[in-house]
């Protein structure tokens, strides 16, 4: 579809009326009328990623939000936990959770495995695994994200600029930023597709100590759990 010029130049503008951590509110779509917290913005690509009170992630154009209510969406999601829990409660028992991300020491580094979740997005930093892809060209070669096909798939660009269509996920592996202060993006469940800074890098466990940019709160996670952001972010 070929976006106007007069859509872009909206969108534009509306990525400088928005914030990371702000409560929206969707216009459009099927969840139209539907409160949300904004998880990242790209003026690149003029899309979102919202959080929605039942904790689903959301991929939206930026022209289909506006302001919302910060008081609503606590109440939508107080409502959606309560139900959660009256669900696992009557079907289960309880398992106390310590933490939402998995132990670092049994971390492997290797996203590719099948029994994986889809953990794709754009302006991901990633590393091809696999000796075969594209007669090994790309082995051990970090390339960007820069679209999804979908939630397995992506289209990637090499560091010389050349685009690659159709890469799996399962010859991928995350990439972990060498400097303190660096973006990366949350990939376990609990804060997925969250931006954060990193803090501190520990090879000997695999894991890192990061802080997100919206509520400030220290994360421990494995390597498979974060990988480096290169998109727009506004700190």
């Amino acid at each position: 579809a070929v976006v106007s010029t007069q859509s872009t130049g909206e969108a534009e503008k509306l990525f400088h009326d928005f914030k990371l951590g702000e409560y929206v509110e969707i216009m459009g779509g099927q969840d139209k009328g539907k409160h949300a917290k904004i998880l990242s913005l790209s003026l690149e690509t003029s899309r979102c990623i919202v959080r929605l009170p039942s904790e689903e992630m959301i991929d939206l154009a930026i022209i289909n939000i506006k302001k919302g209510s910060r008081e609503e969406y606590l109440r939508l999601r107080d409502q959606a936990n309560e139900s959660v829990s009256e669900d696992v409660f009557a079907n289960k028992p309880c398992k106390k959770v310590v933490s939402g991300v998995a132990d670092p020491a049994k971390s492997k580094h290797s996203n590719g495995n099948s029994n994986q979740k889809a953990w794709l997005h754009q302006d991901l930093k990633v590393r091809v695994v696999c000796e075969n892809f594209l007669g090994g060209k790309y082995y051990c070669k970090k390339l960007d994200i820069v679209d999804i096909i979908d939630p397995w798939t992506c289209v990637c660009r090499s560091e010389k600029g050349k685009l690659i269509e159709n890469v799996p996920q399962s010859i991928l592996e995350t990439v972990i930023p060498k400097s303190k202060g660096s973006l990366v993006m949350l990939l376990s469940k609990s804060n997925q597709f969250e931006l954060a800074e990193l803090e501190e890098k520990d090879s000997k466990s695999s894991s890192v100590i990061c802080v997100t940019l919206i509520e400030k709160d220290v994360v421990r996670a494995s390597y498979d759990e974060v990988c480096q952001f290169v998109g727009d972010a506004i700190r």
